[in-house]
């Protein structure tokens, strides 16, 4: 008996009872489906993030003063550090930030107000404005009490009217020194930057880099630097210059100098032990499945004792009949495993059109594919063994005596 008659012989032995075929494939089902699932969504939300975290920071560096225990002065960076670096192919975009209190004749709430400088929005490049403008030059330099809110915050603090013109009280308290009232006028709105990221933004605005320095820290400070790299730049070399040149201004090395592509291999690194320990919860739907598989082919080789007597009587070698119901049961997992990643393929799609935000496209991996066939296909060999074993080393003479 050839591989295609036994393979005709299994698909007739599953088809011959369906429901209990139907019953036995779904733990390898549901596996496959968990398997296949968790980590195609898997994949889509670190692409989705990953390509967001690169557009709100991509090829930008970030200097920032070394936090040691027990360390509770920290030396600010100032403007001549700002004008040191200023030979390098960086752009500066650094900022002042502040959390202040808003409140409009709709609500009360906290801000986190930064102040840049007038170009910021050209030099970030991940900045757009959705009405209104930004501050200019001049009132950068004259600390004028404007401000450029974020999209959710002219929402939440003005709902469906315009705010642009209109004016908003600030309050933030100062240490020892009580709070500071005044009120700011919005000269525009930033267009929200979407995605997973765009909901769990909090309240925010811009304010000219002057009139920060003049309320929220000293003039002519940063407490941290960001710059942006031009496109020609060797960031490694960039790195070692920045470190190079700060630390011979400031006397010590107590800085760290990143890259934003360094906290994106963090996430990435987190998110790959993530998906992997889903997928071995998942796995063990496989492993039940596998239980199941042999407990049935066990079954099948009881009810089919006479028949593996007739054909080792009709000259059936002992390798033909294990043959028979290997292929059997990894015909039934085979099985099994299709269905499972259809069902997947059918949620990850679902998934994809009902969270166009959170998964803008949708990925589906050949590796996975042949990941979770193979893996059922090989649950079907494993455990099939034992069963096909028995049946194989059964005489005739005692399985035609089989009642």
């Amino acid at each position: 008996m050839n591989f295609f008659e036994n393979l005709r012989t299994a698909l007739a032995a599953i088809s011959s009872n369906k429901l209990r075929s139907l019953l036995t494939m779904l733990g390898v089902i549901i596996g496959v489906y968990a398997v296949s699932t968790m980590l195609a969504l898997g994949q889509m939300a670190t692409g989705a993030i990953t390509s967001q975290l690169n557009q709100i920071g991509g090829s930008q560096i970030y200097i920032s003063p070394r936090y040691e225990p027990g360390k509770t002065s920290f030396q600010n960076f100032t403007q001549a550090d700002v004008d040191a670096l200023a030979t390098l192919p960086i752009e500066n975009i650094s900022t002042v930030s502040s959390s202040v209190q808003f409140s409009t004749g709709k609500r009360t709430g906290s801000v986190s107000l930064e102040g840049t400088t007038a170009d910021y929005p050209q030099k970030a490049g991940n900045l757009t404005l959705k009405s209104g403008r930004y501050f200019s030059a001049e009132e950068e330099r004259g600390s004028a009490p404007v401000v450029v809110l974020s999209e959710k915050a002219a929402s939440n603090y003005f709902g469906a009217q315009n705010p642009v013109g209109r004016t908003v009280r600030m309050t933030q308290t100062l240490a020892n020194q009580g709070s500071r009232r005044e009120d700011l006028t919005v000269i525009g709105v930033t267009a929200a930057q979407g995605g997973m990221f765009g909901g769990m933004a909090p309240d925010s605005g811009y304010v000219p880099l002057g009139y920060a320095w003049r309320y929220f820290m000293t003039r002519g400070e940063y407490p941290y630097l960001m710059y942006k790299l031009r496109p020609s730049a060797d960031k490694q070399q960039v790195i070692k210059d920045v470190k190079r040149i700060l630390t011979a201004r400031r006397g010590t090395g107590d800085l760290d100098v990143q890259s934003f592509d360094q906290f994106v291999d963090q996430f990435k690194v987190i998110t790959n032990v993530l998906q992997i320990m889903l997928a071995g919860i998942g796995g063990l739907s496989l492993l039940v499945g596998g239980i199941g598989i042999m407990n049935i082919m066990l079954v099948s080789v009881t009810e089919r004792t006479r028949e593996i007597g007739l054909r080792k009587a009709l000259g059936a070698r002992k390798g033909t009949i294990l043959g028979q119901f290997l292929i059997e049961a990894v015909t039934l997992t085979g099985l099994g495993g299709l269905i499972g990643y259809g069902l997947s393929v059918l949620t990850v799609l679902l998934v994809t059109l009902a969270a166009p935000n959170f998964f803008p496209s949708m990925v589906l991996s050949p590796g996975v594919a042949a990941l979770a066939l193979g893996v059922s296909a090989l649950i079907g060999l494993v455990f099939g063994v034992w069963p096909a074993s028995r049946a194989a080393n059964l005489t005739p003479i005692e399985a035609l005596r089989y009642e």
